[in-house]
């Protein structure tokens, strides 16, 4: 559906906001994908005692989190209001993450991720109906294509900072650095976050007691494929952006090219999301979403089959950075042009939060298939059976059916 069939708004679009809530999402970006980073480190840390499967099963407590952090996002929001809702969440996920340097074990380190996650995931919504109620409606995939594009721009620093600082130190000082930049961003940003949601707060959040009201005959298909799309699109590209530094290792790349390998990715994250937020304005989302979804499957194939060249793997990578994100970006622009303002964030929550259930099963699978001794390629390849429904179930999400569920909420 592109977003030019949602009536257009009078209100001038706000970009300063939607560049405060990306910055968001750096920050959110960095303290997901350090874990990843940290693994190698980690597994070699004697005292903390984490083998490839406990790796997995901790670098899914944060998604777990994330996942009710999301569910729970549109009562938090409807209850206390966009900006009280955004800065706490912001703050704990924060200081969760600067905690985990101090871990002694793997139950600590799963536990503040845990935390982490909770922020996480009540922020994301929040973040994403707060940008996109501040632009015209024909900008809505742009607006929350910038804003999920600081995710990779903050997987990109955490690659860089990962580089100079796990082999001085290990993996502890990347999660002080996770914390530091938070606070710091939290500091510059926060009254403009605020401000700018105390300005929205009457039209996007219905009274809790109404929430029930999002489930509708029109709605409920929208949030079903919608959760479901966000499922697999989340397992694919979580499930990446938690093993890639790992699986090149598993490769024999040495550490420093699986960081390069990790920043490209990262690249074509940040390339990709606007330009296939540019394309979706002019062709639609969902048909761009679709063609994004099988393109990363057909990458996440072509590397396991481990058959190409140095050059033409990190070309490869970059188009799979380019596509996986873009799919998951997508569908969340999807799921925000299906529901009116007042409705937004709960949506988005909801889809979110279910699909986040992608995000647990992705590190937990990738590090039992390489527990199992089946290697790198086949974790590939599992991701790649994810993607592909996630193209497939936008099939169902069709301009009829969108409509229907935004006139039936207005």
């Amino acid at each position: 559906m592109s977003a030019t069939a949602i009536p257009p708004s009078t209100a001038a679009s706000r970009w300063p906001v939607v560049a405060a809530c990306a910055a968001v999402m750096l920050v959110e970006g960095f303290d997901l994908l350090i874990y990843g980073n940290a693994i190698p480190s980690l597994l070699h840390d004697a005292a903390m005692g984490i083998d490839k499967a406990a790796a997995g099963r901790i670098g899914s407590a944060v998604f777990v989190g994330m996942l009710l952090g999301g569910v729970a996002a549109g009562r938090v929001v409807a209850a206390l209001g966009l900006a009280r809702a955004l800065i706490p969440g912001f703050l704990l996920f924060t200081l969760a993450t600067a905690g985990i340097a101090l871990a002694g074990d793997g139950l600590q380190l799963a536990l503040l991720r845990f935390l982490a996650g909770l922020g996480l995931g009540v922020v994301l919504p929040a973040t994403l109906s707060l940008a996109r109620a501040s632009v015209q409606p024909r900008h809505g995939a742009l607006a929350i294509s910038i804003v999920m594009a600081g995710l990779p721009v903050g997987g990109m620093l955490a690659a860089l900072v990962s580089l100079q600082l796990i082999p001085v130190g290990g993996w502890r000082p990347l999660f002080l650095a996770g914390g530091a930049l938070g606070l710091l961003l939290l500091a510059l940003l926060g009254p403009v976050l605020a401000r700018a949601a105390r300005g929205m707060a009457a039209a996007a959040a219905p009274a809790a007691g109404r929430l029930r009201g999002l489930f509708n005959p029109a709605s409920r298909p929208v949030l079903l494929f919608g959760a479901l799309a966000a499922l697999a699109d989340l397992l694919a590209w979580y499930g990446l952006s938690t093993w890639l530094t790992q699986l090149m290792r598993e490769f024999e790349i040495p550490f420093a090219g699986a960081m390069q390998m990790m920043f490209t990715l990262n690249i074509g994250a940040i390339v990709g999301s606007l330009l296939t937020a540019a394309l979706a304005i002019r062709l639609g989302t969902r048909p761009v979403a679709i063609v994004c979804g099988l393109v990363a499957a057909v990458c996440l194939v072509a590397i396991a089959a481990r058959a190409l060249p140095g050059w033409g793997l990190f070309a490869v990578i970059a188009v799979l950075g380019m596509s996986a994100i873009s799919a998951q970006n997508l569908v969340n622009a999807l799921v925000a042009d299906a529901f009116p303002a007042h409705w937004r964030a709960a949506a988005i929550g909801l889809t979110l939060g279910i699909g986040r259930l992608g995000a647990v099963i992705a590190p937990i699978l990738g590090g039992q298939i390489l527990a199992a001794g089946h290697g790198p390629s086949w974790v590939l390849l599992a991701f790649a059976l994810a993607a592909l429904p996630g193209a497939a179930l936008l099939l169902a999400l069709d301009p009829r059916r969108m409509r229907a569920c935004l006139d039936s909420l207005a």
